[in-house]
Order: C-alpha cells, then structure tokens, then sequence
C-alpha cells in the first residue's frame, strides 16, 4: 500500500516505480517548469507551494540559473530526466519517495532545506559549490556513481546547517566533500558507503569517502553500524566538537585505509568493530581528547601516529601500559621519540606519573635499538643501573648489595696497612665506601692495600662504583632535562 500523498514516512522505492504509469498520472517537466516560474500568485499569507505526488514526470525539469520563489514538494514520482537546478536559487526542495536519474546542482542556492530522502539516484548527486541555508537531508536514499565514479559531488559545498545521511543512506561509488563547509553536525547514522572495484596507486582500495579539508563546526558521526566497502580520507579536516567513529564496520580488508593526516578536533573516537585489517593513519592529528579500545587498532605496521598530539587518553575498555606499549611500538616501524613523549605527557597529566616514567624508560629501551654497539652497551648498562634514571632505587639497589658484598669480603680477607704507624683504625665498610663512591674519601682506601683475591674484589668495586656513577650522572641529565 502506498502511502498517503504527503505523508511524512516513505519506503526506498523499487527501481521500477512508475514504469508502468499511464497519461492519467504522467505530467511534463516543462509545465512544473512554468508552475514554478511564472504560476499563480499565492494568497494572501500563504507560501508558495508546488506540491505533486505519484507522478511521472517527462522530460528534465530544468531550472538552470532560475530564481525560484516556490517551496518545492515532489513525493513517489518517476523521474524520467534529470532534476537541473545549476546555478539556480530556490527556497526549500523536497524529494521523497522518488525515483529520478539525476540530481544536478551545481553552485545552485537555497535558501531552505534540501532534502533528497528514500529516493533512488540512479546517476549520482552534483551540489559542488551549492550554498544550502539550513539541512541536506538524504536519509534513506541509494545514490549510484556518475560517469566519474562519484556518487555525491560536494565538493566546496557550504551547508547553514546539518548534513544528514542516515541509514539505510547507501552511496555506490565515492562520496565526494571536499573542502565542504557544515556550520551544524554531520550525521551517517546506520550508513553504507560502498567504494567501487579497484585500487590507486599505492595499491590502497578506493575511495567510499573523501572529505579532505571539511570543515564540520560541530560532529561529524560515522557511528552505529556505519558500514564501508572501501577506504575513506580525511586529511586536514577540521571538527568543532568531535569526529565519531563509534560501532563502525570498516577497515574489514587489508588493502582498505583511514587516512586523517592533521586532522583537527577536540575529541576523536575510534572505536571500530573488532580486529580491523586495514591500515590507519592519524599522523599530524591534533586532538585534546583521544578515545579508544584495545581491539579497535589494527595489527603491527598498520598504524601511523607520527606527530599526532593530544591532551587526554581515553578508553571505552580499561586500556593496560603493556597494551598502551604495544600500540606505540605497532604504531612506530621505525624509532620515533614523539609519540612515546606524547603518551608520557597524557599519563602525566591524568596524575600518573608511574606510567610516565614507565613510558619514557620505554622510549630510551626502544632507541638503544638504533645505536651502534658502544651506544648500545652503555644503554644497557644504564638500564641496569638505574633503568635510565626512571628507576633511581635501581641504584641504591645496587649500591646496598656491592657494599654489602664488599664489607664481607674485607671483613674476612683484611687488607695490611700501607704504613702501620699512621693507618687509621681498620673498618671494612668505610673501607667499601672508599672503593665505590669516586668523590667521597674516608681515609681508609690509601691507608690499606688489600692483597690476593681481595684485591680483585677492590679494583671491580672501583671499577663498579665509577660506572655506576657515570649511570646515575647520565640519567639525572636526562630527567633533569625532560623536567
């Protein structure tokens, strides 16, 4: 059953709508032409309507560079030509329910809404550089690709208000809003975006969306089982609020990609189904929150965070360090120190300083990896010393156990006097703090010459007692400075 001419609830219509309607309910594009442009006037205190429902319409309904003054309402009609309203200014335009091959707008302007909703697009929408007073509606509607393989052409679109495409919105081809303009939220509730066959240069599947430098003033909502067969770029766009990506289907093949190169928003949540094989690139972001999951990042190489900042670390899931960990060193196939100085200062900020310094002892252990083996050694050392200087009980660790060991070595194995008549009294542990401690002196090392074994034991803690210092200076160096 159809429903009624001006209901506000019509189903995606079959391709075949209106293929078999006869003359009774088949009217010519030329005469809602003169409707709209020279047609009655109005009455008093009434709005300017064309409304027409269930109706074949003949021939291309033409209102290139027109100046409409009608609100248009055009439900479950055939569309036979292409709607032309390039250039043109017009008030509110409603397609609903309908059928049509073509919806071309190019630079057009209107003043009200644009609503294209449950209607079937078969040649693809063209609004590049349309000015849009308040909402672009396409809830519900199946737009096919043009000649071009887009299926939406935004590009430069400027929108007064939201951009709605909510499920079950399905665009065959890519969705083009480049350097569009949206002053309210953008909404792909439910949504699927499917990219056609193929791959570019870099081997990476084509694009379902391409936003490149839009500009959302508030959200933009990819969210609730928002679903892609294709990749999507977002590079240098820029949110208001918040760009959400919450319970979305995509990223499902490895040759799919998310690409946000300097993208701008206070709060970015990415937050996709489970085990995404693609690959993600957030390089450059710059956000105040980042919220997460642990099983919403794809596997090790597929991640790229280089430069990305932000001020706050979010999970919907407990997020552990060893998983915070992981993700940097599956994010970074080369040794970066940003993004590890980046996660310390989030952990900082958030009073974790435990896990800050776990961070950056992360970060020293992981460049050790890219120095020759002097560099390397010496790194290893400082980690075993004092882990850096992030661990600096590790040292006095360390220097309990030497001068424990010390002290019951000469305790057993008493050094002779060098000079019996001016020795000070023997005492094996200030004997032990003389060998390990470089610039403090109680008398006793130069007063005893320890002989045999023992005198091993002496050269390794003066030996040990330097490394261990020049440890302890080099990690202090490196907090002082990252203080």
């Amino acid at each position: 059953m159809e429903p009624g001419p001006y209901s506000q609830h019509w189903p995606l219509p079959p391709e075949s709508l209106g293929a078999d309607w006869g003359p009774d309910r088949t009217v010519r594009a030329e005469v809602l032409t003169r409707l709209l442009l020279a047609g009655p006037e109005p009455l008093p205190g009434r709005t300017p309507t064309l409304q027409v429902a269930g109706a074949r319409i003949v021939g291309e309904l033409n209102l290139r560079g027109a100046r409409v003054e009608v609100y248009i309402d055009l439900r479950g009609c055939r569309f036979e030509g292409a709607v032309a309203l390039a250039d043109a200014s017009t008030a509110t335009v409603r397609l609903i329910g309908s059928v049509l091959p073509a919806l071309r707008a190019r630079r057009a302007r209107v003043d009200g809404d644009l609503c294209v909703t449950t209607c079937r697009v078969r040649e693809g929408i063209t609004l590049t550089d349309a000015q849009i007073g308040i909402d672009v509606v396409l809830n519900g509607s199946h737009v096919t690709h043009m000649d071009d393989g887009r299926s939406i052409a935004a590009d430069g679109t400027q929108i007064g208000g939201d951009l709605r495409a909510d499920g079950p919105f399905r665009s065959v081809g890519m969705l083009h809003l480049r350097g569009a303009r949206i002053g309210g939220r953008a909404m792909f509730y439910t949504a699927r975006l499917d990219a056609l066959d193929g791959h570019d240069a870099r081997g990476h599947r084509h694009l379902a969306l391409d936003a490149s430098a839009l500009v959302v003033e508030q959200t933009l909502h990819l969210s609730d089982r928002f679903t892609v067969s294709g990749s999507i770029r977002l590079n240098d766009a820029k949110f208001g609020d918040a760009c959400v990506i919450d319970h979305a289907a995509i990223l499902r093949e490895p040759d799919e990609l998310l690409a946000m190169w300097r993208v701008t928003a206070r709060t970015l949540s990415l937050v996709m189904d489970p085990d995404p094989r693609g690959r993600v690139v957030l390089n450059g972001t710059r956000l105040e929150v980042l919220t997460d999951t642990p099983d919403t990042w794809p596997g090790p190489g597929r991640v790229e965070i280089a430069g990305m900042t932000y001020t706050v670390l979010r999970s919907t899931s407990p997020m552990t360090l060893e998983q915070r960990l992981r993700w940097l060193g599956q994010a970074t196939s080369r040794y970066e120190p940003q993004p590890y100085e980046q996660l310390a200062a989030a952990y900082r900020a958030s009073g974790q300083d435990e896990e800050a310094r776990s961070v950056l002892l992360a970060k020293q252990r992981r460049s050790r990896e890219t120095l020759r083996l002097p560099g390397r050694i010496w790194g290893y050392v400082q980690d075993a010393a004092i882990g850096y200087g992030y661990r600096p009980a590790r040292a006095l660790a360390w220097l309990v156990a030497l001068i424990a060991v010390g002290t019951a070595v000469f305790a057993v194995n008493r050094p002779t006097p060098v000079n019996a008549d001016e020795a000070p009294h023997w005492n094996a542990l200030f004997y032990t703090l003389d060998l390990l401690l470089p610039v403090v002196t109680f008398g006793q090392e130069q007063a005893w010459n320890p002989g045999g074994w023992a005198q091993w034991v002496a050269y390794t803690l003066v030996i040990l007692g330097w490394v261990l210092a020049g440890a302890a200076a080099a990690g202090a160096t490196r907090v002082l400075n990252r203080a």
